[in-house]
């Protein structure tokens, strides 16, 4: 696992690290997963917190890490977009469907031709910004949907966590070299997502149980 020298920033990026399975952990105990949005935000955590014990248990070569970098980044970028594509309307989910059916194939058949091991600022910057895209359409639905309840909707939590997360992630992401700073501002964006996200699980309401016959 990465060290900083620092004791507090080392503990705060340990705990970061484990943030990830509060939200799934919730998800169980409320019953919210019948919510089938819940389930994409459970798939998204468990994506993360995988790629991070990848990432600070050294089973893997450097070598192989942009593999599983860039496989990683594809299921959370199908995941996201199918949490949050439901809150377009009729046309724009039309529109978005084909623009990332489109992608999803240029990206595969690059990745086919060029190897899955290589590291692209430029296709990870892209699939960022198709994240807050799709984040940005569904929102002014939510604010009709929900009008003055808003802040009592947990797809907008889910929203500005992942927006404030990505938007952080794509400016670090043009930062040259890697070093301390980068890692734990990523490490703060990560946080608050993860918070944001457990606000959404404790505002959601779970569905109440069915009477068994």
């Amino acid at each position: 696992m990465f060290k900083t020298g620092n004791i507090f920033i080392d503990y705060f990026l340990g705990v970061d690290a484990f943030l990830p399975l509060l939200p799934v952990i919730l998800i169980f105990i409320r019953k919210t997963y019948r919510k089938e949005q819940l389930n994409f935000l459970m798939i998204v955590c468990l994506l993360n917190f995988i790629l991070g014990m990848i990432r600070a248990i050294p089973l893997l070569g450097p070598e192989k890490l942009p593999i599983v970098n860039n496989l990683f980044s594809l299921l959370e970028l199908i995941s996201l977009t199918q949490l949050f594509k439901p809150a377009l309307s009729g046309k724009s989910k039309d529109l978005f469907n084909i623009f990332l059916i489109s992608f999803l194939s240029v990206l595969l058949t690059y990745f086919s031709v060029k190897g899955w091991g290589i590291f692209s600022i430029g296709f990870d910057t892209l699939q960022s910004a198709i994240i807050i895209g799709v984040i940005l359409l569904s929102l002014p639905f939510l604010v009709r949907s929900t009008a003055l309840r808003i802040f009592e909707a947990p797809l907008f939590w889910i929203a500005m966590g992942t927006l404030f997360y990505f938007l952080i992630f794509i400016l670090i992401e043009w930062v040259d070299g890697d070093n301390p700073e980068k890692t734990v501002l990523l490490g703060v964006a990560s946080f608050v997502r993860y918070i944001l996200y457990t606000l959404a699980i404790l505002l959601c309401h779970p569905a109440p149980d069915r009477d068994m016959d």
